[in-house]
């Protein structure tokens, strides 16, 4: 006749089932809710680009989007840095880009001015003053 194993034994096994089944790999990590750093810079960027137009204009959305998918998709690819993405969340006026500027490699400016010509064209020479009277 076969032996049965003891309680201590079967207690044991059902513990190893129990681990074995709970054991598979860890749960990937939550996606961070909401819109990331460089989705907030980009978004505040063109907004203070927005905020310079006349109210009497509507607002050309469609560049604007394509300014802003510009934007995070260089911040993204590029990585920039945390320090510039703050600034440039916190800019309240286009006059403050320049300093946000300063806290991109020459590489990641490089890449933003190359991409935003290609999409956008160069920008064309500043308008001629009025000769006058």
């Amino acid at each position: 006749m076969k032996q049965l194993p003891s309680p201590r034994h079967r207690g044991l096994a059902w513990l190893g089932l129990a681990l074995a089944a709970c054991g598979g790999p860890p749960a990937p990590p939550a996606a961070p809710r909401g819109p990331t750093a460089c989705a907030r810079a980009s978004d505040n960027m063109v907004q203070t680009m927005l905020d310079r137009l006349s109210v009497k204009d509507p607002p050309p959305t469609e560049l604007a989007d394509a300014i802003r998918n510009l934007i995070r998709e260089r911040c993204e690819r590029d990585a920039w840095s945390a320090e510039a993405t703050k600034c440039l969340i916190a800019m309240k006026q286009q006059d403050e880009a320049a300093r946000c500027a300063e806290l991109l490699t020459e590489a990641q400016q490089a890449a933003l001015v190359r991409d935003q010509e290609a999409q956008l064209g160069k920008p064309g020479p500043p308008p001629a003053p009025d000769a006058g009277p």
